[in-house]
């Protein structure tokens, strides 16, 4: 569901961590898990056959996603429980509301237990409404994530609001009468939406430039980690890459990521290997050659934490993708 459907889409689905990357509508994710643990994560999402969708999901595991946010579409995230989690590297809190233009390169780091309702809009609609909110025409909108902090009973009443009017649009969608444009029970939500937005100068607000500069550190070293994911990464090379005392480090990735660089490290490389292994089948590669592929040079190890982190082994993965 990374794509939007030709007819009306409703879904009330768990999700294990391997199906996370189509929590999201309109938002192809690559997802890292970042723990152990396999609770299902909860999503309710509708999808109209145009480019509007509500997505209402409650993650139970800790990952990191990338991902490219549809061109055409706007999205109004409305954190319920933030649990420690970022989007775009703005701290999510309860009660915020984050608005993420279209085409954004988006970063979230998951925390188990954040929940929140997401409407996703053509961007031309998200305009029109907030030029009524603002009472002028306005030609252009913010080209970065803005949040804004909503009063605590304001922002309950949005998301009752919200969770109502997907119940609505579930019974909808479940019948295929879905409109293309977004229904006016929705533009009505969004309006309440950009007034908290026009009225934001009173208010406290955040903006995806204002990132944290223990996040910036944190991401610099991401970057350069999944660029070199397959050559040895020792905390001094890194911290000598990004300019930082290993202190430093260690704070910057306990902050953002609350793993340290070392476990982050070892994430990411599972992670790609497990990529490797579902199409291990077909590629004819053996777990030997997937772990070198991703810089593994202790295969006992590999296998070990391969296991905790997934809750299989390696070889279990490879034979299930080659019957598959």
């Amino acid at each position: 569901m990374t794509t939007w459907p030709s007819s009306p889409s409703y879904r009330d689905v768990l999700l294990g961590p391997d199906d996370l990357t189509s929590a999201a509508s309109g938002l192809p994710v690559k997802v890292d898990r970042l723990s152990t643990g396999w609770l299902r994560s909860r999503i309710r999402q509708i999808q109209s056959p145009g480019t509007w969708a509500l997505d209402l999901p409650e993650f139970n595991c800790a990952f990191r996603a990338n991902g490219g946010f549809d061109r055409g579409s706007v999205a109004l995230v409305a954190i319920e429980r933030a649990c420690g989690s970022t989007i775009c590297g703005i701290p999510l809190e309860d009660d915020l509301v984050l608005a993420i233009p279209a085409g954004t390169s988006v970063t979230a780091t998951v925390r188990p237990g954040l929940t929140y309702a997401v409407a996703i809009v053509p961007t031309a609609t998200w305009m029109e409404i907030q030029s009524v909110a603002a009472g002028m025409v306005l030609e252009q909108i913010s080209d970065r994530p803005t949040a804004v902090r909503l009063a605590a009973g304001e922002a309950q009443r949005i998301r009752t609001q919200m969770k109502s009017m997907a119940d609505h649009l579930a019974t909808l969608a479940s019948d295929s009468v879905l409109p293309k444009q977004p229904p006016d029970a929705l533009v009505e939500y969004l309006g309440v939406v950009a007034d908290a937005f026009a009225g934001a100068d009173s208010r406290e607000t955040w903006t995806a430039g204002s990132a944290s500069h223990h996040f910036r550190q944190a991401s610099a070293a991401e970057d350069f980690i999944r660029t070199h994911i397959r050559e040895d990464i020792p905390i001094v090379r890194l911290c000598k890459e990004i300019g930082v005392s290993r202190r430093q480090l260690e704070y910057a990735f306990r902050t953002t990521f609350a793993v340290t660089p070392l476990e982050f490290i070892r994430a990411l490389r599972l992670n790609e290997a497990r990529r490797l292994l579902t199409t291990g089948g077909a590629t004819g590669l053996s777990v030997t050659r997937i772990a070198m592929e991703v810089g593994i040079t202790h295969l006992g190890r590999f296998a070990a934490n391969y296991r905790l982190l997934f809750g299989e082994c390696p070889k279990e993965t490879l034979q299930r993708a080659g019957r598959s």
